[in-house]
């Protein structure tokens, strides 16, 4: 969860309007999909890596790394297996691409201001409210399970040993957790009821969004860069080295 929870900065990327982020996220998704080549991802992940620099979140998201990992293992194995090396790596980098876009964008990109954009960008409020309530409450969650864990264990309950005791003993917290969450989901809806939620009114905000000529030069740069990535990608496919 550290890799998807908003961290306050006042770095040049933290100003950036939020739709010029969700811009870049999307552009940067796409084009990891659309690329078929080791040489072209790499170089997509460069970009990613510098966003995260400049946002100083960079170090924030290698401590969570770890945790993506196993899943970015899993799917090269079987890829492996059935593909060969080169679209196994290809694979792999195109997947910690997606990922890592996606984590710097939610590092960088306050939930509030998510859905004032989400607003601007003609969503429907309520599925723009119910996308960040998603996003705020898979964090809330995470801290709510190492609650009752430390819980249990203050109660001299240990979580260490042999792996199917230990499954067994995180099995345990599924119920205290489940009770946790429709409790707080009951309490989110009655003060949603108590503040009119749903009622149809011009809706107001604390800041409201504007673009800037930073953003416009985000948004030329980024273009640029990725033009130049799809000129590479596709100079190697049709002369392959």
């Amino acid at each position: 969860m550290q890799a998807l929870q908003w961290q306050r900065g006042e770095t040049l990327v933290h100003r950036l309007d939020p739709r010029t982020k969700i811009a870049w996220c999307l552009l940067t998704i796409a084009f990891s999909v659309y690329f078929l080549t080791i040489e072209a991802q790499l170089a997509l992940l460069l970009t990613i890596v510098i966003y995260m620099v400049v946002a100083r979140s960079l170090g924030r998201f290698l401590g969570a790394l770890w945790s993506i990992l196993l899943l970015v293992i899993l799917i090269a194995a079987l890829n492996y297996l059935y593909m060969g090396l080169y679209y196994t790596v290809t694979t792999s980098l195109r997947l910690i691409n997606i990922l890592t876009a996606f984590s710097a964008f939610s590092l960088t990109t306050h939930p509030d201001d998510l859905s004032a954009a989400l607003i601007k960008l003609r969503l429907p409020y309520s599925f723009a409210y119910m996308l960040v309530a998603s996003a705020r409450y898979a964090v809330v969650i995470s801290r709510e399970f190492s609650n009752i864990v430390d819980a249990y264990k203050a109660r001299g309950i240990e979580f260490e040993g042999i792996r199917l005791k230990k499954v067994r003993q995180y099995a345990m917290i599924l119920v205290p957790l489940i009770m946790c969450t429709i409790r707080r989901s009951f309490r989110l809806a009655e003060a949603m009821e108590a503040r009119a939620f749903g009622v149809k009114c011009k809706k107001t905000y604390y800041r409201e969004l504007s673009f800037r000529s930073t953003d416009l030069a985000f948004l030329i740069i980024t273009l640029f860069y990725l033009s130049m990535i799809f000129m590479l990608s596709q100079t190697l496919i049709v002369f392959p080295m």
